[in-house]
C-alpha cells in the first residue's frame, strides 16, 4: 500500500533487536561528545570570568582604547535569545508531531526551527558589524568573539543537522519507531539553546 509524505504506517522502519542497539548507542555517541562539549565551554567561561575578575580598577566592560565604554546591544540580543529559545519548543513540537504520525507536521516544525536558527545567526552577524570593536581590541572583546563566535559556530553546525534531517523527513525515512538521527540533532540542539542562554546572561546582563 503506497504511503504518503504526511501520514507513515506505524509499522514503518520498525528496529530489529539489533537495530535498537545501534540506535541506543548512536544516541549515547551524542551524549558523550555533548558532554565533550560541556567541558569545552566550561573552560571558556572558566576563561571569560578569570579575565573579567582579574581586572582591577576598571569597570566591566572595560573602557576601549579611544576612551569609549564597549557597549553591548542587550535588548536586541534578548530578542534573539528569545528566537533561539523559541526554536527549540518548534523542534520538541516537530518531534511530537512525528510521534503522532504526521510526517508533515515534523517538516513544518523543522523549517521553522531552521529558520529561527538562521535569523538568530544573521541577527549575531548584525551585532558584531555593529559592535563598534574587535578581538583585538581589549582582553574584554577578545573573550566576548570568543565564546559568542564559538557558540554561532555551534548553531551553524546545528543548522546543517538538522538540515539533513529536514531533507530524511522529506523522503519519510523517520516514523515513531524509528527517529535516532532526529532525536541526536535535537539533542544538539537544545544544548546549543541551553549554552546560548547561560552565555546571554553571564556576558550580556551580569
Amino acid at each position: 500500500m503506497a504511503t504518503t509524505a504526511g501520514h507513515a504506517p506505524a509499522d514503518q522502519h520498525s528496529p530489529q533487536p539489533e537495530q535498537k542497539q545501534h540506535m541506543n548507542a548512536s544516541l549515547m555517541a551524542m551524549l558523550l561528545f555533548i558532554g565533550s562539549e560541556v567541558m569545552l565551554f566550561a573552560s571558556l567561561f572558566t576563561a571569560y570570568f578569570f579575565i573579567r575578575y582579574g581586572v582591577s580598577n576598571e569597570t566591566w566592560p572595560p573602557l576601549k582604547q579611544d576612551g569609549k565604554p564597549f557597549e553591548l546591544p542587550v535588548l536586541l540580543t534578548g530578542v534573539n535569545t528569545l528566537i533561539l529559545i523559541s526554536s527549540s519548543f518548534t523542534l520538541w513540537w516537530g518531534e511530537k508531531r512525528l510521534a503522532a504520525g504526521d510526517n508533515k507536521g515534523l517538516i513544518r516544525g523543522l523549517w521553522v526551527t531552521i529558520l529561527m536558527g538562521a535569523t538568530f545567526l544573521l541577527v549575531q552577524l548584525n551585532e558584531y558589524a555593529h559592535l563598534g570593536f574587535t578581538p583585538q581590541d581589549r582582553a574584554f572583546s577578545g573573550a566576548f568573539y570568543t565564546l559568542t563566535g564559538f557558540h554561532g559556530a555551534h548553531v551553524l553546525v546545528g543548522l546543517i543537522v538538522l538540515s539533513l534531517c529536514l531533507r530524511r523527513a522529506y523522503r519519510n525515512d523517520f516514523s515513531h519507531a524509528y527517529n535516532t538521527p532526529l532525536t541526536a540533532g535535537s539533542y544538539y540542539w537544545h544544548f546549543v539553546d541551553i549554552v546560548w542562554v547561560l552565555l546571554f546572561f553571564l556576558v550580556y546582563v551580569i
